[in-house]
């Protein structure tokens, strides 16, 4: 047999990527896990005591989908749209919430800039993803927010805080490839994050690090308090969210 192992760290590319997600999208077992799902609601009530949640929203690298239903179970009157760079994703979040009213449809993205109107949006959401973009795609992707976000309008990014990402490796003994174990290629605390976003024309309302679990509906004030006491005990707590509101 030819043994092909040899260690080395993984080169992400397009084919690379797209072979990752289309694993973890259609793996049973991690049904449950993502994060929107878990904590979107979250993510929304904060946004809302920042800046209100209105008008037209997109839902930037959407996924499956969860975040829309909070937005249209949570906050009526928004035109809500959604956008995704997977052609199985797109596909089934736009039958899913085709008869929705307030649902404008899901674009499966082929390449930037997108069909999208200039000065369109009045928030984007981009969720847990910046944390994913190779270079290929990160200036790209912010280029195209500021232009789809009408002069006034919100982006809204989430990304882990301050990740030590090598601590997430995974090694493959197989092949040899080392990797973060959900394709994590960046780092971001609160100084890179508001940096990066004035460089692309973008004004920070606020970078707040964060665990959005306070923002629970129930149970919230216990988490914070716990994080409170942890804080006071032992001089440290993580803060695991970096929630970033900017505007254009």
């Amino acid at each position: 047999m030819d043994n092909k192992y040899a260690p080395h760290d993984l080169q992400w590319t397009d084919e690379k990527v797209a072979r990752f997600w289309n694993f973890h999208n259609n793996y049973k077992p991690y049904d449950g896990t993502w994060f929107t799902e878990a904590i979107g609601t979250e993510l929304l009530r904060y946004t809302n005591s920042q800046v209100p949640v209105k008008g037209k929203v997109l839902d930037y690298g959407t996924g499956k989908g969860f975040l829309l239903k909070q937005l249209m179970d949570g906050y009526p009157g928004i035109e809500l749209y959604a956008c995704d760079f997977t052609e199985d994703l797109a596909k089934g979040t736009g039958e899913r919430y085709k008869d929705y009213p307030a649902f404008k449809g899901c674009t499966l993205l082929t390449g930037l800039p997108s069909a999208y109107e200039n000065d369109f949006f009045d928030m984007v959401f981009l969720v847990e993803t910046i944390e994913h973009l190779t270079d290929n795609y990160l200036h790209t992707t912010l280029q195209e927010i500021h232009r789809i976000l009408k002069p006034g309008g919100h982006i809204i990014i989430t990304t882990p805080n301050n990740e030590n990402i090598q601590k997430k490796y995974v090694h493959c003994a197989d092949c040899g490839a080392t990797f973060h174990h959900m394709q994590h290629v960046r780092s971001w605390n609160v100084k890179s994050l508001t940096s990066i976003m004035t460089e692309f024309r973008f004004a920070a309302k606020s970078c707040n690090e964060l665990n959005l679990k306070w923002y629970k509906e129930k149970g919230g004030f216990i988490y914070k308090l716990a994080d409170q006491l942890k804080k006071k005990i032992t001089g440290d707590v993580w803060l695991e969210n970096l929630v970033y509101i900017g505007r254009k």
